[in-house]
C-alpha cells in the first residue's frame, strides 16, 4: 500500500467511558444493547419448534468476503466452483471482494479495505486509506453425524499485514443451529498489527514475507465463536463472540463496548444475500453479497438445438453425386452450420474431414455435431469417418471411426468405453493422415470459402490499482478481432481496441526507467481513440517429430511490433509440453498506429523455454512454467497456475528475476504476482457460443518480468483443446 495514512480526527461513537474504566459496571448507555441481546437469544430456544427451521449448513458471507459470521470466521466454504462478490460495511471499515469455493475443501478470499478513519498523503482524489489482502481455508475434516466440520485458515499473511491472523475452527449443525468455536492468533488472538509487522523487521511491502504465517505455533491464541439460526431457507439471524482487540487495529475504531457482533442475513433470491447488523454495541453494519455458481449457461437459459437433419432434395444430391461432389457438398453444409477452416476428401469409402471449432465451447460436442452432418448426408458406401479439429491452421485432435460405431454412441446404444475401443482419437493427424490419403490416392480436398475468416468480438477491462489519482481506474474495451487464412498453414490477424470507457486519462505514472518494458503504459492506454492493437501475419508448421512451428511478424500489442517465434510439442494426448520461444520487438510510436516510437529505439529481446503440465486433468488444473529472458533483459521465471472448469478459467501468476541491473528502487527487487479470470460468453446468452470475457489485475505495475503479446499461440492457454480431455468429455457429442 502507497502513501502514508493520516489520522481523520474520527472519534469513536457512543461509547461510554464510564464501561471502559470498569467493565463490570455497565452504564444505562448499555442497556438497550444487552436488552436486544438478550431478547435475540431468548428467541433463538423458542424459534426452533417453528416448522420451515433450515438444518442444513449453509456457507453464509460475513461482513468481508469469506464465509463466516461476522466479523469471525467459521468452518464452512463455498462449494466448488461457487463465486461470492461481496460488499460490507461497518465503520470504519468498509470491504470490496470476492471468495472462491475449491474442490469443496477450499475457500480462497481476497478483498480491498477502507478504513475512512484514515486519510492518506496521496490528497483528495485517492480518498481514504485502502488496503489489499487475501486469505485461504481449508477444511480438514468434514461434518459426519458426531464430528464437526474442521478448518484451519490464515488472512492477510503476507504482503502488508495491516490486518493478519491465522485459526483453527470448528463447526457443527445442531438441527437449524449452527455453532462455531476457534482459536485464533494473530489480531485473532488480540494481538497489535504494530507488533506483528515489527516481526517482519525491515521487510518491504510489496515482498513475498511469511514471517507471520509460519511463526511460533504457541503464540498468544484467544477463543471466538458464535451461532447462526437458520430460521428458514432464506432467514439466518446470528451472534458471535468477537476475539478482536478492536483498539489495537489498523485504523482503530477503539476498544469495543461489548465484544459482541450481531444480526441477520436475508436471501431474497437465490443468488443474493442481504446482512444487516449491530456491531460492537455501537455501529451498524450492512453487507450485500451476489453469489454466482460458474457454470457456462448463465443468466438466460439456453435454447434446446435441435438436430440435424438433412431434407430430402440435399440427401438425393449426395447419393448421386460423385466424390469431388459429395466433398463440396459437406463443405458447404458444415459452413452454413458455424464451422470455421472447412475442408473435405471424400473416398469411395472414407471422408476425411478438418474444420475449426467455432462454434461451442466443447470440442466433443464440435466432433458430434460434424459426425452428424456427416452421417446425414453421406451416402451408404461411406463407412468410414476422419474428423479432424483444427487450430490455427494444424490438426490438434484426430479420430477416426467406423460410421455405424458412431451412430451407435450418439443414439446411446454404446457408451464412450465402447466407441473408444473401436475408434482411435489421437493428438497428431500423421497416422490418420497416412491411412485416408494412400487409400485414396491423390483425393482431392475441397475448402470452403466463407470460413477462410474468422470474425469475434471480446470485451476487456482493464484496471489500473493504486495511483495517487485514484485506486481503482478502469478502462472499458471492445477488441474486434478478424483472422483470415489466406492459404494452408497461415493466417493474417487484426485486432482494433474500440474504448467504452476511459480512466488512465487521469493517471499520475512516469515511466520508472529511462527505457521501460512496461511501465510507459500510461502514453498507450490514456487515449480514447481507436486503437490498432495487433496487425500481423502467423506461418506454422508441422515439424517433424510432431513439433508444432510457429513465426509471426507485425504489430503485436499496442505498445510493440517485431517478430516471434516458437516450438512446441505436446505428449502424453496434450497432457504435457515443451517448448521454446522467442520474440525480437520495438516500442510503438503511442499516437501512430503504423510508426515506431523515435525516441526509443532499443531492440527488446526475450527468449524462453515453456514447460506446460496438467497437474489434475480431472478437475482442469494445470500450470506453466516459463524460464529465460524477460522484456527488459532480466532472467527469471513466471509461474502460472489455474483451473479451467466449466470453462472458467480462474488463475493466478507470480514472476521471479533478476532486478539487479534495473535503475529504480521500485523495480529492484520487485516480484510480479497477479490474479485473472475469463469467463465464457455464453453466460450473456441463450444458447452454447464460444469467446471469453478476460479480466486481470495485477500488484504493482512494474517493469520485471514482463512479456510481449503474441497474435497466436502454441503455447497452451488452457486444457480444453487436448485429447484427453476431449476422450473424458466424450459424452458431450450426444448433445
Amino acid at each position: 500500500m502507497a502513501g502514508n495514512p493520516v489520522n481523520s480526527n474520527m472519534q469513536p461513537g457512543r461509547h461510554c467511558q464510564q464501561a471502559r474504566r470498569d467493565p463490570q459496571s455497565l452504564g444505562p448507555c448499555h442497556r438497550p444493547v444487552l436488552l436486544s441481546l438478550q431478547c435475540f437469544l431468548f428467541s433463538l430456544l423458542l424459534i426452533p419448534a417453528l416448522a420451515g427451521a433450515e438444518t442444513v449448513a449453509q456457507p453464509l458471507p460475513s461482513l468481508q468476503s469469506f464465509t463466516g459470521i461476522w466479523d469471525m470466521p467459521t468452518a464452512r466454504v463455498l462449494p466448488d466452483w461457487n463465486m461470492r462478490i461481496k460488499y460490507g460495511k461497518g465503520e470504519p471499515y468498509r470491504y470490496y471482494g470476492v471468495a472462491l469455493g475449491v474442490f469443496d475443501r477450499l475457500e480462497f478470499h481476497g478483498h480491498f479495505t477502507e478504513v475512512s478513519s484514515l486519510q492518506t498523503s496521496f490528497g483528495p482524489a485517492y480518498g481514504y486509506y485502502k488496503d489489499r489482502s487475501a486469505g485461504a481455508r481449508l477444511v480438514l475434516v468434514k461434518e459426519e453425524d458426531l464430528l464437526p466440520q474442521l478448518a484451519v485458515g490464515a488472512y492477510d499473511p503476507i504482503g502488508t499485514g495491516l490486518f493478519p491472523y491465522r485459526y483453527l475452527v470448528a463447526s457443527k449443525m445442531f438441527g437449524p443451529v449452527d455453532v462455531t468455536l476457534g482459536l485464533g492468533q494473530g489480531i485473532l488472538g488480540g494481538e497489535s498489527y504494530l507488533d506483528i509487522k515489527k516481526e517482519r523487521g525491515t521487510s518491504d511491502s510489496e515482498e513475498f514475507d511469511t514471517s507471520f504465517l509460519f511463526s511460533d505455533p504457541f503464540r498468544q491464541t484467544r477463543p471466538f465463536g458464535g451461532i447462526e439460526y437458520h430460521f428458514s431457507p432464506k432467514l439466518a439471524f446470528s451472534v458471535e463472540y468477537s476475539s478482536l482487540k478492536y483498539e489495537k487495529m489498523f485504523g482503530s475504531p477503539g476498544e469495543a463496548d461489548i465484544p459482541v457482533n450481531l444480526g441477520f442475513k436475508y436471501r431474497p433470491f437465490e443468488q443474493l444475500v442481504l446482512q444487516g447488523g449491530y456491531l460492537r454495541g455501537e455501529e451498524l453494519a450492512l453487507g450485500i453479497s451476489l453469489e454466482l455458481p460458474l457454470n457456462p449457461e448463465g443468466i438466460l437459459p439456453w435454447k434446446k438445438e435441435k438436430p440435424y437433419k438433412a431434407d430430402e432434395a440435399r440427401r438425393w444430391q449426395a447419393y448421386a453425386a460423385d466424390n469431388r461432389q459429395l466433398a463440396g457438398l459437406l463443405v458447404a453444409e458444415l459452413e452454413r452450420s458455424g464451422y470455421g477452416g472447412v475442408a473435405v476428401s471424400a473416398s469411395d469409402r472414407a471422408l476425411w474431414i478438418e474444420a475449426r471449432n467455432t462454434r461451442y465451447l466443447s470440442d466433443a460436442k464440435a466432433i458430434g455435431g460434424i459426425a452428424t452432418i456427416a452421417d446425414e448426408l453421406s451416402p451408404a458406401r461411406i463407412d468410414t469417418f476422419y474428423i479432424n479439429l483444427s487450430e490455427q491452421g494444424q490438426v490438434r485432435q484426430s479420430l477416426k471411426a467406423n460410421r455405424n460405431d458412431l451412430r451407435a454412441f450418439q443414439k446411446s446404444r454404446i457408451d464412450k468405453e465402447g466407441l473408444l475401443n473401436f475408434a482411435d482419437l489421437r493428438l497428431y493427424e500423421t497416422v490418420h493422415a497416412g491411412e485416408f490419403f494412400q487409400d485414396s490416392g491423390k483425393a482431392d480436398m475441397q475448402r470452403g470459402e466463407y470460413s477462410r475468416f474468422d470474425f469475434e468480438v471480446n470485451p476487456r477491462i482493464k484496471t489500473f490499482l493504486n495511483n495517487k489519482e485514484g485506486f481503482f481506474k478502469h478502462k472499458v474495451l471492445l477488441q474486434p478481432r478478424l483472422n483470415f487464412y489466406p492459404w494452408d498453414n497461415t493466417s493474417i490477424t487484426s485486432e482494433l481496441e474500440l474504448t467504452l470507457y476511459n480512466e488512465w486519462g487521469e493517471l499520475d505514472f512516469p515511466p520508472l526507467e529511462p527505457e521501460p518494458a512496461r511501465t510507459d503504459i500510461a502514453l498507450y492506454e490514456q487515449d480514447s481513440s481507436p486503437r490498432l492493437s495487433q496487425l500481423a501475419i502467423n506461418q506454422f508448421a508441422e515439424l517433424p517429430f510432431d513439433i508444432l512451428g510457429r513465426l509471426s511478424v507485425g504489430l503485436f500489442e499496442s505498445a510493440y511490433a517485431g517478430v516471434g517465434g516458437e516450438l512446441f510439442r505436446f505428449f502424453d494426448e496434450g497432457r504435457y509440453g515443451i517448448g521454446l520461444e522467442a520474440e525480437g520487438v520495438r516500442k510503438r510510436d503511442p499516437e501512430d498506429n503504423f510508426d515506431l516510437d523515435n525516441d526509443i529505439t532499443r531492440t527488446y529481446d526475450t527468449y524462453f523455454v515453456n514447460l506446460y503440465a496438467q497437474l489434475w486433468p480431472e478437475q482442469g488444473l494445470d500450470a506453466g512454467l516459463k524460464i529465460g529472458r524477460f522484456l527488459a533483459g532480466d532472467f527469471g521465471y513466471r509461474l502460472e497456475l489455474r483451473r479451467s472448469f466449466r470453462y472458467f478459467t480462474i488463475g493466478a501468476w507470480y514472476t521471479d528475476t533478476d532486478t539487479s541491473d534495473f535503475t529504480s528502487e521500485q523495480n529492484r527487487g520487485n516480484n510480479e504476482k497477479g490474479v485473472f479470470i475469463r469467463v465464457p460468453l455464453s453466460i450473456f446468452a441463450d444458447r452454447d457460443i464460444r469467446g471469453t470475457l478476460l479480466y486481470s489485475f495485477s500488484s504493482f505495475l512494474r517493469d520485471p518480468g514482463q512479456s510481449v503479446r503474441q497474435p497466436a499461440y502454441l503455447y497452451p492457454m488452457d486444457p480444453y483443446s487436448s485429447v484427453d480431455n476431449t476422450k473424458r468429455t466424450l459424452d458431450m457429442m450426444r448433445k
